[in-house]
């Protein structure tokens, strides 16, 4: 069995700069304890989330601040320490999973267990695998598995080493919402048995309701809300909410058009009409648009063939590194939309400055939020 934590305090305080080229400096400055089980860092892309972890995990490195795990000290500027990655013992499922492609599941659960002998090891990994459901998988390699039974690969190796903290960053942000119901009683039984300090980045709503002890709210790298979730987010108002909850773009306009046989409406703001979801609303009816910035795919070309019903052509202002992602501020008919694409999709369309672009979502992606009162 998973030995348990008993010092369970989590304490952080840090302010931490990052500057690329053709974008302004982000500052992160903030500052939160909590204990065992699992805190939400909830907000949008860009608002820090994924930097606290990096932090916890040595990964980058303050300017100034500490952190403090179990009465642990990973990092105190004043007193000049900073524990290597591998001192920390820290237990990180990344955005992107991270498994090892060429290892099966067995040897990527092994992995982080040089410290034991090669019995121990192989027990360790084999006790573990079984909790998560995956003891008949074990000669398997990544590409072999479901989206789900690869991110309990991740999780068990995680877990196995027994960490301090547990960082996950968006887990369930791919799945389906049958397997990420699963996932999430998964990740109540690792909260209960583990019983130490869990981060879970996520802009979901309802993944902090369900499993998240505690919120703290993030944007522009500072804390603007933190406490129980429900009363936490029942306080942010519908407009602010949705913002946090990843929808980037939000659009005052009017509903122009209903056309409830193709279950549509046409929303206009400035010079651009978008296709959105049928809904009860009135035509002439003035609302609030949220779309998520990773609902928006760019192209270089105007696309053919497509069924995404919105397509607007525009010009790229600003860019912004968003840990291995990029956010592409783009200026549309005088709208500003902002879209978040991978690094690997940033070498491929060689973005720049002022380059044209398409841009195109669907109607799906697009929903309305209550106009604050």
């Amino acid at each position: 069995m998973l030995r348990s934590h008993f010092v369970t305090m989590l304490f952080i305080n840090l302010l931490i700069k990052r500057s690329s080229e053709n974008s302004p400096v982000f500052t992160l400055s903030v500052e939160f304890q909590t204990g065992s089980g699992i805190t939400a860092l909830f907000g949008p892309s860009g608002a820090g989330k994924s930097t606290i972890l990096q932090a916890i995990a040595g990964l980058l490195h303050p300017e100034k601040g500490c952190i403090v795990v179990s009465a642990e000290t990973f990092f105190d500027s004043e007193k000049k320490i900073d524990l290597s990655l591998q001192k920390r013992r820290v237990g990180y499922v990344f955005q992107d999973l991270a498994l090892f492609s060429h290892l099966s599941v067995e040897a990527n659960v092994i992995y982080g267990l040089n410290r034991l002998n090669r019995h121990e090891r192989r027990s360790k990994a084999l006790e573990i695998l079984e909790r998560f459901g995956l003891e008949s998988f074990i000669r398997r390699k990544p590409h072999e598995l479901s989206g789900g039974q690869q991110q309990r690969v991740a999780l068990a190796r995680a877990v196995v080493i027994e960490p301090r903290i547990l960082l996950l960053d968006e887990p369930l942000s791919a799945l389906d919402a049958a397997t990420k119901r699963d996932l999430i009683e998964d990740l109540k039984k690792i909260t209960r048995d583990l019983q130490i300090p869990i981060l879970y980045v996520t802009h979901n709503r309802d993944e902090v309701l369900a499993l998240s002890s505690k919120v703290i709210v993030l944007d522009h790298g500072k804390i603007v809300a933190q406490g129980e979730p429900l009363s936490v987010l029942e306080n942010l108002g519908a407009p602010t909410l949705a913002r946090l909850s990843g929808a980037e773009n939000l659009f005052e306009g009017v509903i122009i058009e209903k056309r409830p046989e193709r279950g549509t409406m046409t929303f206009q703001t400035h010079q651009c009409q978008l296709e959105i979801p049928f809904a009860g609303y009135n035509v002439e009816n003035k609302v609030r648009l949220a779309i998520r910035a990773g609902d928006i795919l760019l192209s270089l070309a105007e696309p053919v063939g497509l069924s995404a019903r919105n397509r607007l052509h525009g010009r790229v202002t600003q860019l912004t590194p968003q840990g291995y992602d990029l956010l592409v501020q783009t200026e549309c008919n005088g709208m500003l939309f902002t879209a978040l694409i991978t690094r690997e999709a940033q070498q491929e369309l060689k973005l720049k400055l002022g380059q044209e672009v398409w841009l195109v979502f669907k109607t799906h992606a697009c929903y309305i939020v209550e106009s604050e009162p």
